[in-house]
């Protein structure tokens, strides 16, 4: 098990959009209506080694501004509306009613 795990870790490039592609391909064979419950701990575990491994020190420490903005501004002014132009481009408004559960 732990062979595995290093390996993905090494090979994280590949490993992301193969389970990116697996995970879509798997949404559109099968319903994934039961899986609704878990989206936020699937998500979470998802994040959680991500900010583990975060070294909060280097992230405070000063350096290239320029970077540092050009960053924020990506992560926080052209991903949003990037997302939110995919999700309308898959997910089109529509006027059936959304189902309550």
């Amino acid at each position: 098990m732990w062979k595995l795990l290093i390996r993905l870790n090494k090979d994280l490039f590949i490993a992301i959009p193969v389970m990116l592609f697996l995970g879509f391909t798997c949404g559109v064979l099968f319903e994934p209506t039961p899986l609704k419950h878990a989206i936020v701990p699937l998500t979470f575990l998802m994040v959680y080694p991500m900010m583990v491994t975060l070294n909060v020190r280097k992230v405070l420490q000063r350096g290239d501004g320029k970077a540092q903005w050009l960053a924020q501004a990506i992560n926080f002014g052209v991903i949003p509306f990037a997302v939110l132009f995919i999700g309308r481009l898959f997910f089109p408004e529509d006027d059936r009613p959304v189902e309550e559960s």
